[in-house]
């Protein structure tokens, strides 16, 4: 049994080294990597803020993901992308939060129990009439391997990795900790540093309390370095620009925000009328001009607009 329904075998037809896409590499590969990332039951996921059922053949990517994944260039993956679903291969559904794929008769060409007793029939027929001179010639070689495995004794150790206090760190901010160990291996490759903690922090952060269920298991996210992908994807959206005028005001006043303007003036004279601070910031007063003279703004006028 895997570990999460995204993993374990697929089928691969030699006839596939006929079809048209085989002389495409990049194509090729993309093809490739949608049958071994398409789920291969149905599953819950978290997607778009909410729980989605995942159903078999499917699967959530985004470009920066795939790039990442194939060392392809985006225009390679939305040009493989649009070829597939051409060839009635895929169907894609994209969102702000990502893109759903789902690979077309995944369960018709990935059905292993179909396959399984063809190849077992098959089995069966092409030695049933050798099977009692098989018997009797097989009796002394089992005999035989039986007497040298009791011989062997398995050495099994249960000391736990020397895990260094760098992933310990990054361990206790991780929300998922299972397969310590696996994740101990990947993570030696990788090394820690500030922004893999950040990550670990911010992973930890989207994915607590109810919804700790839906975070990945540590040894998958460091795989392929699939948490630099994730922080890519959940980057903060950039503050506004401020014009050159917004910043000459925010100069004048000795601050940008209201909210301080105004409870900078009001440490100094709490009785002073709200609709002064008001009009003293409509008019792009320093906050010190005021402190020192709470009635300047009645000595001055508002700007004309021409």
């Amino acid at each position: 049994m895997t570990d999460t329904p995204s993993e374990g075998f697929i089928l691969y037809h030699r006839n596939l080294k006929k079809h048209h896409i085989r002389c495409h590499p990049i194509l090729f590969s993309y093809w490739i990597h949608c049958l071994e990332s398409a789920a291969w039951k149905d599953h819950q996921v978290w997607w778009n803020g909410e729980e989605y059922n995942l159903k078999r053949g499917s699967f959530i990517t985004s470009a920066a993901r795939d790039m990442a994944d194939l060392g392809v260039s985006r225009h390679g993956i939305r040009r493989s992308q649009r070829v597939l679903r051409r060839c009635k291969m895929i169907t894609t559904k994209p969102t702000n939060r990502g893109t759903l794929v789902e690979v077309c008769k995944y369960s018709e060409w990935q059905n292993w129990k179909k396959i399984t007793n063809q190849l077992t029939n098959q089995e069966v027929t092409n030695d049933q009439p050798a099977s009692n001179q098989q018997t009797t010639s097989k009796q002394p070689q089992q005999k035989e391997r039986k007497e040298i495995k009791e011989g062997k004794r398995k050495r099994i150790t249960t000391d736990a990795p020397a895990y260094s206090d760098a992933f310990e760190s990054f361990w206790n901010e991780y929300p998922k900790r299972e397969d310590k160990a696996e994740a101990w291996e990947l993570f030696k490759e990788i090394g820690l540093n500030e922004q893999l903690l950040n990550f670990a922090k911010k992973y930890a952060n989207e994915f607590s309390g109810p919804r700790k269920q839906y975070a990945k298991k540590a040894k998958y996210i460091l795989r392929n370095q699939e948490w630099l992908s994730w922080m890519n994807e959940n980057k903060p959206a950039p503050a506004p620009k401020r014009s050159e005028e917004q910043d000459q005001r925010a100069k004048a006043r000795g601050c940008t925000d209201f909210s301080f303007y105004r409870a900078i003036i009001k440490a100094s004279h709490p009785n002073l009328n709200p609709e002064m601070i008001s009009k003293a910031w409509d008019l792009s007063l320093h906050y010190k001009t005021i402190i020192e003279d709470p009635n300047h703004a009645n000595h001055q006028h508002r700007p004309t607009q021409n």
